[in-house]
């Protein structure tokens, strides 16, 4: 088994991240959105704002998900990269 690569699992998560933002919601009804890519991670609830109200209350943070959607991405980047190295090994003779 080889050593975790903790550069190539940084990218992973960023790459997690700035999915979310470029991928549309999952609207599950008027009051409710997901966000993640491929699991849901982040659950939105569209409350009203009003004082004392925080953005904090109005959301759910699923880090289990969070972290097997970081896994995923991190073994789709190390397959892609292993699959380019025995091409290129391949071509090279």
């Amino acid at each position: 088994m080889n050593k975790i690569n903790w550069k190539r699992l940084n990218i992973a998560f960023w790459i997690e991240i700035v999915l979310s933002y470029f991928l549309p919601f999952k609207f599950i009804d008027n009051f409710q959105y997901e966000v993640g890519f491929p699991i849901s991670f982040l659950t939105l609830y569209d409350t009203a704002t009003g004082i004392g109200s925080s953005p904090f209350t109005s959301m759910y943070l699923n880090p289990l998900a969070f972290l097997v959607n970081g896994i995923l991405i991190y073994l789709l980047i190390s397959f892609t990269i292993k699959m380019y190295h025995k091409i290129k090994q391949k071509y090279s003779k």
